[in-house]
């Protein structure tokens, strides 16, 4: 585990979505990523000075910037983030704008919570947020976590920009020996990968995409491109539906997703970070979980009905409202679910 004080040194210590952006030949991905409920998940929080509060999901810090500026000099923010050049961005460009004393950052995995509040120096805290959907830095990191897509194109993706990079998709790009979705696509066998795009991404041609990747194998190289993979996808779905039909988001989406959620054991992580909240957080601390897909989120609405020493927030999600889909069309599918310890 590193920790990212905000103090510069040669290592050790020196030191915040689901959902794919389209791009079309005129416009192309930033590299700023933009909080998904931003002002909702503060107002859940209700980040008082003084406390301690977790940022799970640290990403490009815009969850942990507006808690340290709601703390104003006074409490600590301890910064999570399983992409060690995540966090290494963000201690750097908080190292300008904040006290270090007021915060610590470290390359862990949520899941780890415990862990990483006793290393910071604590045994509980007033208050964490996760943000479970993969962040825009991310999508152009070249770990094939992004494709691209034009609803115009052809299925065959002539006319698409691409963006080249190795099937990868794992968060942890230091894992070397973690597993890629290279080596599911290419090594699985059809019913497994078929299970696989099942279970994590609600796709109902699961089945008959597995097969066109089984047969693509076959015929061809390794699928090694995000491309190759979209492409392989799409016929699938399209051959599914009988017809070309319009789609609001890319049809090969589910199946990016799934992988990615695979890979990373998503699932167990967010399963192991609900089972250590009642020994982190303080009585009435908040947690705010902010999901992109059902399967998460009915991980977190399990969680909530077979504990009952955390009580919800508010009865319903709460969902972006059509100006902030518009503005950020990522966060069409994120549901926000707070809670806290009574």
């Amino acid at each position: 585990m590193e920790i990212f004080s905000g103090k510069k040194s040669g290592g050790g210590i020196i030191g915040g979505g689901h959902g794919y952006e389209r791009k079309t030949q005129t416009q192309t991905q930033s590299a700023v990523h933009i909080p998904v409920l931003l002002k909702e998940a503060m107002d859940a929080l209700n980040i008082r000075r003084g406390n301690i509060y977790v940022d799970g999901t640290l990403g490009g810090g815009g969850f942990s910037e507006a808690i340290l500026k709601k703390l104003d000099g006074e409490g600590f923010l301890v910064g999570i983030d399983r992409d060690f050049s995540a966090v290494k961005n963000v201690s750097s460009k908080f190292e300008t704008e904040f006290n270090t004393k007021n915060f610590k950052l470290f390359h862990s995995n949520f899941s780890k919570i415990d862990e990483v509040i006793k290393t910071a120096g604590f045994t509980n805290i007033d208050g964490v947020v996760l943000d479970l959907g993969i962040s825009s830095i991310q999508l152009e990191s070249k770990r094939g976590f992004s494709f691209t897509f034009n609803n115009e194109s052809s299925i065959e993706g002539e006319e698409m920009i691409d963006v080249e990079a190795n099937i990868d998709m794992r968060m942890d790009a230091g894992d070397e020996n973690g597993l890629t979705a290279y080596d599911v696509v290419n090594g699985y066998p059809e019913q497994e990968i078929a299970d696989i795009i099942y279970k994590y991404g609600d796709e109902k041609f699961s089945r008959r995409i597995a097969k066109s990747i089984i047969e693509y194998r076959k015929k061809n190289k390794p699928i090694e491109t995000p491309s190759e993979l979209a492409v392989i996808v799409r016929k699938a779905v399209y051959k599914g539906y009988g017809k070309f039909k319009r789609f609001k988001t890319d049809p090969a989406t589910k199946t990016f997703m799934a992988l990615r959620i695979f890979v990373n054991e998503e699932y167990d992580s967010l399963s192991k970070f609900l089972g250590k909240l009642d020994g982190v957080l303080k009585k009435d601390g908040r947690a705010v979980i902010i999901s992109f897909h059902s399967g998460e989120d009915r991980i977190v609405k399990n969680f909530l009905k077979n504990n009952l020493n955390f009580k919800l927030l508010n009865k319903k999600p709460i969902v972006p409202t059509e100006a902030e889909v518009e503005n950020n069309p990522r966060s069409r599918s994120a549901k926000l679910r707070a809670f806290y310890r009574d």
